[in-house]
């Protein structure tokens, strides 16, 4: 498995915020720094191993603020559950 890297987007899997998507802002001393830019801003990004986050979708884009943090993750939530309705025969 691919192991995320800067400006990725990662679905937490272990912890309070199991299931709640962060994006990928750097890394340090073997560990991933997630921000979802409202309650860990880019100012004060999390700390979490790699083995308890999965991968969700890959980008290089690099965000200017924690807004376009926010404006990312609300739109691959959106585009997840597009797929999902898909595959589920919904439209």
């Amino acid at each position: 498995m691919k192991r995320p890297a800067p400006y990725d987007i990662v679905a937490s899997l272990a912890g309070h915020d199991e299931g709640k998507l962060f994006m990928v802002i750097g890394c340090q001393a073997g560990r991933l720094l997630l921000c979802d830019g409202k309650g860990r801003p880019m100012a004060d990004p999390k700390e979490k191993s790699p083995k308890h986050v999965r991968l969700v979708r890959q980008s290089n884009t690099p965000p200017a603020t924690d807004r376009d943090i926010r404006t990312t993750l609300a739109q691959t939530v959106a585009q997840t559950a597009a797929k999902e309705g898909e595959l589920l025969g919904e439209r």
